[in-house]
């Protein structure tokens, strides 16, 4: 299997928009929270799928 990459988003971000995904692929993401105490738990999986073809203008993902 793949080796999960890592996006790291400033505290302070509202969302970000995921770059460089595959057309007609599936994927997966969880959130951590990192502070400095440590991580926090690793959120639910989120599932989700490109559609097939050419890149679909879409929203940044927003964790809220």
């Amino acid at each position: 299997p793949p080796q999960p990459e890592v996006l790291t988003v400033a505290g302070e971000a509202s969302g970000v928009a995921l770059g460089g995904l595959q057309p007609w692929s599936r994927y997966r993401l969880q959130v951590l929270v990192f502070n400095g105490r440590g991580a926090g738990p690793p959120s639910a999986e989120i599932r989700f799928h490109t559609p097939e073809g050419g890149e679909t203008p879409g929203h940044p993902w927003d964790p809220r």
